[in-house]
């Protein structure tokens, strides 16, 4: 009897000492296929407000745990990754996934579910029309805002003429598409646009046409693992003009890799963010984070604070939909979670920035309204669940590294 009441007594204090069954969230990433050498450092950007959230005391006091699907960057790999989340880990919400075309794969599962997904990656303009009945944001730009600022990079430095060699998926077509209208809309001439598929052991054909005519620049819009290879391919047939990038190259995986030293100075455009205390501050954080977990981060990776504020709004969301959230059936919770994004993120509520998920989460409790305050810029979401205002960076490598050089809003 005595031992009985020792153990009823220590399965009571674990009850009242440990977390309870979380609130799940998923994460649809590439972390295996042409953008592995990315994901990790995006997701972590993710797994960054997570922590802070939990260490704020979590949700309803249960700790918030993630369950990781890899899609490859491939629309069939990511349809099913998409699919386990929803069938057999039954999340409400996803932060993800990176490529536009795992991305679209993926709403075909998550959007019919009633599962809110939120990327802070997928780029493509076709994704703004994508009939999801407000399940689907994203927290980066869309190309249509890219190919604009990439175009006139070009035509400012002085370009006449570019090839263009792009990933064949939507981000790569919307991309490419946008930049070739832009950059003829301020006097340049496109001279070949040249689709590439991915994962290729060689791409000397699809490089020999893109360079056809010698441009001034060949646009290259791909990602590290095809680009390298893509890189070395123009350099070994003498090709002698420029290149130019998109955020899909920004990686230190380039900067050091087989055409390193031939690529130094090259420019590129991507999403980013103003340089602010909370930017800051997110740096120092991501940072320690990393190093206290042993995640293997790349700091210049793109969609860092994009996946942050991903992850920070669908946490809020949840938090105002209140304690019942939890008898919800996932259906539901997606529902309510769709519905309450706007009302953490909209202008009419008090602005709560970065980190403060302590003092948000306690004035939700209170009835209050918050105006999330994203890290990577404000975050107001149109009717197609855009953001409406998005800064650029332009940037270059130099001595094997990535580096800023301005950022434009």
């Amino acid at each position: 009897m005595k031992k009985r009441l020792v153990l009823l007594m220590a399965l009571c204090f674990v009850a009242t000492t440990s977390w309870a069954q979380g609130v799940k969230v998923g994460i649809l990433m590439d972390f295996s296929g042409p953008l592995a050498s990315l994901s990790p450092s995006i997701e972590a950007g993710a797994e960054l407000a997570v922590d802070q959230a939990n260490k704020a005391g979590g949700l309803f006091g249960k700790k918030i745990e993630t369950v990781q699907r890899d899609t490859r960057a491939n629309e069939q790999v990511a349809l099913d990754a998409a699919s386990k989340l929803v069938e057999v880990d039954r999340v409400p919400a996803i932060v993800g996934a990176l490529a536009s075309g795992a991305t679209t794969a993926a709403s075909s599962v998550t959007i019919p579910n009633q599962v809110v997904m939120i990327s802070p990656a997928s780029t493509s303009p076709a994704l703004t029309t994508l009939k999801d009945n407000d399940y689907f944001f994203r927290t980066c730009p869309s190309d249509a805002l890219q190919g604009k600022v990439q175009g006139t990079l070009a035509r400012n430095m002085a370009y006449k003429t570019a090839g263009i060699i792009y990933v064949n998926n939507p981000y790569g077509k919307g991309l490419a598409e946008n930049f070739k209208a832009a950059f003829e809309k301020a006097g340049g001439k496109v001279t070949e646009m040249v689709a590439y598929d991915q994962e290729k052991p060689s791409y000397r054909g699809e490089v020999q046409k893109a360079i056809g005519g010698n441009p001034d620049v060949l646009n290259v819009i791909a990602y590290p693992a095809d680009g390298n290879k893509q890189l070395v391919s123009a350099i070994e047939q003498g090709y002698k003009g420029d290149f130019i990038f998109a955020d899909g190259m920004k990686a230190d995986s380039v900067a050091t890799g087989p055409a390193g030293d031939q690529i130094n100075g090259t420019m590129g455009t991507a999403p980013g963010s103003l340089d602010t205390p909370a930017g800051q501050r997110f740096e120092q954080d991501y940072r320690d984070f990393a190093k206290r977990t042993g995640k293997k981060v790349d700091v210049t990776a793109p969609y860092r604070k994009e996946a942050y504020d991903a992850m920070s709004t669908i946490l809020l969301a949840i938090r105002a939909v209140g304690p019942h959230f939890l008898k919800m059936a996932p259906k539901e919770q997606g529902k309510a979670i769709r519905d309450h994004i706007r009302r953490v993120t909209g202008p009419k509520g008090v602005q709560v920035g970065y980190n403060n998920f302590k003092k948000a989460f306690s004035m939700i409790g209170k009835g209050q309204q918050v105006n999330y305050q994203g890290v990577s810029g404000p975050l107001t979401f149109d009717r197609h669940g855009d953001i409406e205002e998005a800064a650029f960076d332009l940037w270059s490598f130099h001595k094997g590294k990535v580096a800023t050089i301005w950022t434009v809003q």
